[in-house]
């Protein structure tokens, strides 16, 4: 497990020097929130080789039982992903592809195909051919490993039928303006999209073993990516007809795909694929962050692990989560600790693959509202890169963060030098109320 994954989240020199005032402590807690949901090193935690023992997830096979194993590695982590596969597997791999929205590495060993977030439909094609292959070419002695992570939905679904992508494109977009969140319109997306969403990938027939490996960013491995493995449940197909029906766009849809939603629908077969194994998820990243900040002498506490809604809404309830917990843990000059840090995760209602970053300004800005300490300090962090000319960085952790005086803009980036494509867990939010000192 000591293997260096080539693309470090951040420098190894540590992070960049520090502003006045608990900035470099929530920097540090950001950091440690990445490196402990690192999809890498997830991967090799749950896929391992020992004495002669292959681990998948917690199913244990003789080393020997595969003769060679493919993969597809779709979605932020993607790269992250593969190379721990690579590293576990080395020469077993024999085929293999890469979707994601980063260009692979000059020396990757396998196809690589570039996916940028609002490029939906453009590889779809590409990547199903890919997956038949692999699949249809696998024998009882190989094995196929499936690797998931956010942004995944991107290169696995397609426009339906009736559809063009950017007309597709502009419907979904038209159910969030229309109040649908962003697991609603996750939903949608398995449910009516083409490509191998729903369980159409899961119903290529193989003779090989199979393992899916996810990293899970809050919503579930069932709508991560569309649920490539999974059928679409009749309930599923309900819940899509009650929501075009209330946001009145049921009528916007072609014929032909709106008789996939009746309650038969067009249900996908599926074969022997055993759930996924979540190798990283917002817990990862909440613990680790918690334990960095506590052996630095803060007291840790968690306000939720998934702050639901859109960003003001879920600003409202972390400041008011973090007003209790002052209430319940009251700080004077002699308390035995450096304040108190508290900590959620969330995906500001931002649907898989979609920059966050304009949520999290909104977030901030309406936390900073309803704050009534100003020694107390909220941050945000994403615990994936920027997509290409956004406007926050790679790794932004956005905040007043070391800014005492008043008036100054909350949505000021502060940049942390992240690599993209390491992990995606959602937003890590932090809290920080200091110890208040003698005078």
């Amino acid at each position: 497990m000591s293997d260096p994954f080539p693309f470090e989240p951040f420098p190894t020199g540590g992070l960049p020097p520090a502003a006045k005032g608990p900035d470099p402590v929530a920097a540090t807690a950001f950091q440690a929130a990445v490196e402990g949901s690192d999809a890498y090193r997830g991967l090799r935690e749950a896929l391992q080789v020992d004495e002669g023992v292959l681990r998948l997830g917690n199913r244990f096979f003789p080393v020997g039982r595969y003769r060679e194993v493919a993969f597809l590695a779709l979605g932020e982590a993607a790269h992250s992903l593969a190379f721990g596969a690579l590293t576990t597997l080395g020469s077993r791999i024999t085929a293999g592809l890469v979707a994601g929205p980063e260009p692979a590495p000059a020396d990757f060993p396998f196809p690589s195909v570039q996916v940028r977030p609002g490029e939906e439909g453009r590889a779809a094609d590409e990547v199903a051919r890919a997956a038949t292959e692999l699949l249809e070419a696998l024998t009882e002695r190989d094995l196929f490993l499936l690797l998931l992570s956010s942004g995944a939905v991107t290169p696995l679904a397609a426009p339906p039928d009736g559809f063009g992508a950017a007309a597709w494109s502009e419907w979904l977009q038209s159910l969030l303006r229309a109040g649908a969140s962003a697991r609603e319109l996750e939903e949608v997306v398995r449910v009516v999209g083409g490509g191998l969403v729903g369980g159409r990938l899961g119903a290529i027939p193989t003779l090989g073993d199979r393992a899916v490996f996810v990293v899970d960013r809050g919503h579930g491995a069932a709508l991560l990516g569309g649920g490539p493995t999974i059928p679409i449940a009749p309930e599923e197909r309900l819940r899509v007809r009650q929501l075009l029906l209330r946001l009145d766009r049921a009528d916007t849809l072609p014929a032909s795909v709106r008789e996939t939603l009746g309650p038969a629908g067009n249900p996908a077969p599926v074969g022997p694929w055993d759930r996924p194994v979540v190798v990283a998820q917002p817990s990862d990243a909440l613990r680790s962050a918690a334990d960095r900040l506590f052996d630095r002498k803060w007291t840790s506490r968690l306000i939720d692990l998934d702050l639901a809604g859109p960003p003001e809404a879920a600003a409202a309830r972390f400041v008011d989560g973090m007003e209790e917990l002052l209430r319940k843990e009251p700080l004077t000059p002699e308390s035995r600790t450096r304040g108190i840090a508290g900590f959620a995760m969330t995906t500001l209602d931002v649907p898989e693959g979609t920059d966050d970053g304009p949520a999290m300004e909104r977030f901030l800005a309406q936390a900073y509202r309803r704050l009534r300490r100003r020694e107390m300090t909220i941050a945000v962090g994403r615990t994936v890169g920027a997509p290409e000319r956004a406007r926050y960085p790679a790794g932004a952790a956005i905040g007043r963060i070391g800014e005492p005086a008043p008036g100054l803009s909350p949505g000021r980036p502060r940049p942390l030098a992240m690599r993209r494509g390491i992990t995606d867990v959602g937003a890590l939010v932090v809290g920080l109320w200091p110890t208040p000192t003698a005078d």
